[in-house]
């Protein structure tokens, strides 16, 4: 068994980097208040493109509806009401009253399941004036067919736009109909901030081999860090499943696992699409074998299993971004015109369990900075 060795822990520049990270970090405003405008607010049209279901997806969405509402842009928004999906919140967004905002209930797609004739019918709508495109999935296709839409688009919730070609870099459009919210570095700051904790010699990684996981699993950042700190990356391809096909999912997934045992001393876990409950059954192995798990998705696999994540997203500090710009463009701002980048401060979430099983001895400064540790 490959077990941890605590001599590769680097405390001290660990401490440093994160206090730094934590100073220059949160620069991105998620509230832009009302009062800041000039104009009075014009009436526009808003759709909903979605790429599947997800919960930071649906997140995000109920955070724009929330923010709209705290501003006094909408009203009938109920914000005590538990949603199952990103299209019920859709559906009661739309219900909402509004003198400027009109989200419209027919424009509501999900890319993972649309056909070509859905897809064109997508492209070529003219009911509305704005998009909110929600993931990769969508943002890569609107920009795609962006020469035929009549629309301009926001596309949020997604790892790296960037890399997906939704946008050039930070304030770098690739059309005249696009925005997307971008933080180029995200991926970056959360492998460098592993890195000074645990000083990795070998990270596996799995993912789907297609345009899309590679943009939202931050391959292309994690091989930049790769090039910079001298690690090595192990690779393997799995095919995701989003319906009914998970019991070929999860063996392939673990699968894959057992083969970069022997390999890596560090895993970075990108899957978005594994339900938190079968965490621990799919790194048992892992965490036996001393090597470090790290969550890049969401805080909720580090609670089921994962050894540490490093949260620098938020869906509910994004929605809150996004609202403001959709407030820009309903006074009358253009939508190349408005800025991109938001960051959000990082927040360290640990396992304790997962910790003591493989073996790490961390130290007490990185409990110390963590917010939430969990058994």
């Amino acid at each position: 068994m490959k077990r941890y060795r605590t001599g590769l822990l680097k405390t001290c520049a660990f401490t440093l980097s994160l206090l730094l990270a934590l100073e220059g970090c949160g620069s991105g405003n998620a509230q832009v208040e009302a009062t800041e405008q000039v104009s009075e607010p014009s009436v526009i049209r808003i759709g909903c493109f979605n790429s599947g279901e997800y919960y930071y997806y649906q997140d995000v969405l109920d955070s724009i509806a929330q923010e709209l509402q705290r501003q006094g842009y909408i009203s009938g928004y109920d914000t005590d009401k538990v949603r199952n999906s990103s299209e019920e919140v859709w559906h009661d967004l739309c219900g909402c009253e509004s003198d400027c905002l009109y989200f419209i209930p027919e424009v509501y797609y999900e890319k993972y399941y649309m056909t070509d004739d859905e897809l064109d019918a997508a492209a070529d709508c003219d009911d509305v004036d704005l998009m909110i495109a929600v993931g990769s999935l969508a943002g890569t296709y609107l920009t795609q067919v962006a020469d035929r839409i009549k629309y301009d688009y926001m596309v949020i919730a997604v790892a790296d736009p960037v890399s997906a070609g939704i946008v050039a870099g930070a304030d770098q459009r690739v059309n005249d109909k696009s925005f997307a919210v971008v933080d180029t570095k995200r991926i970056t700051r959360q492998i460098e901030a592993a890195y000074e904790i645990f000083g990795f010699t070998s990270v596996g990684v799995v993912y789907e081999d297609s345009e899309a996981a590679y943009s939202y699993s931050g391959i292309g950042q994690l091989r930049e860090a790769a090039g910079k700190y001298g690690f090595e990356i192990h690779e393997r391809h799995v095919t995701e499943v989003y319906e009914d096909d998970y019991d070929r999912y999860y063996s392939e997934l673990k699968a894959a696992y057992a083969e970069l045992i022997p390999d890596i001393d560090m895993l970075y876990i990108t899957t978005a699409s594994i339900e938190d409950e079968k965490l621990p059954w799919l790194l048992e192995d892992v965490i036996d074998a001393g090597i470090v798990t790290v969550a890049e998705t969401s805080e909720s696999q580090a609670q089921y299993g994962a050894l540490m994540h490093i949260t620098m997203s938020d869906a509910y500090e994004e929605g809150q971004f996004v609202a403001g710009r959709i407030l820009e463009y309903s006074r009358g701002a253009a939508i190349t015109d408005m800025d991109m980048v938001f960051e959000i401060a990082p927040k360290i979430c640990l396992n304790r369990t997962t910790i003591r099983r493989t073996g790490v001895r961390l130290p007490l400064e990185t409990y110390l900075v963590a917010d939430k540790v969990y058994e």
